[in-house]
């Protein structure tokens, strides 16, 4: 009998997380859904995982204790929507962590494994806003640093047989984009092409593919899904 393959999705509680957990599970993969907070969450075919991604010295113990992953989707991310100037050591140091930090150690942590086996994927979340000004600083330096780590592990692993690629969603219907200023919301209406945000299930979908049906030679590449919202 095949043995079922098996992804670890992070913030997978909710928003793009959530839609992903939703199209691995649809494809019969065996889904490892960690987050911090699983309130309203209603998948019972995946396995929760409550932690915290900010503890980062406990993230090779979490991933040595899940046993094998076949593919890894770094979706878990904050954004504080505060101006430059209002940042406080604590909210740097915490976006830093989750968005930057955490992504990096887990790929790290997941692959050990992956070289052993020969194989592996490994999908991460950038963003628009690693292209363009984005009103929050820190948002947007850690979404900078999600597509520069994306090229980097790809080429330290893409001899492995490991492919690392990253997307970089533009405004997507999600409680992230909830919390932005409305002026900024109404100017990217303005801008995508077909008059709407997207919707997670999209963001999803590409996911999926990069994770399960891309060629071998997409490897460190980002794409983006943002209808139209280009850096100008």
């Amino acid at each position: 009998m095949a043995v079922m393959s098996t992804v670890l999705v992070t913030g997978a509680g909710r928003g793009i997380g959530l839609a992903t957990t939703r199209a691995f599970l649809a494809a019969g993969w065996r889904v490892l859904a960690l987050d911090k907070n699983f309130s309203g969450f209603d998948e019972k075919d995946a396995v929760r995982i409550e932690f915290d991604l900010s503890e980062l010295d406990q993230i090779p113990k979490l991933i040595s204790s899940l046993g094998e992953i076949h593919a890894l989707v770094n979706n878990a991310g904050v954004q504080n929507a505060l101006p430059y100037d209002k940042y406080t050591d604590e909210a740097r140091r915490r976006i830093l962590r989750i968005n930057l930090e955490a992504p990096a150690e887990l790929i790290r942590a997941v692959a050990a494994q992956m070289i052993v086996r020969r194989s592996g994927r490994i999908v991460n979340l950038a963003s628009i806003a690693s292209s363009q000004p984005h009103p929050d600083l820190w948002y947007g330096v850690t979404k900078a640093g999600v597509v520069s780590l994306t090229r980097s592990f790809a080429s330290y692993l893409g001899r492995h047989g490991i492919q690392v690629n990253a997307v970089a969603p533009g405004p997507v219907d999600t409680e992230l984009l909830k919390i932005i200023d409305s002026t900024r919301r109404e100017a990217l209406l303005k801008q995508v092409y077909t008059g709407r945000m997207g919707k997670p299930e999209e963001i999803a979908a590409a996911i999926l593919w990069l994770a399960t049906a891309s060629p071998s030679i997409v490897n460190g590449s980002v794409l983006d899904i943002n209808d139209g919202t280009y850096p100008r």
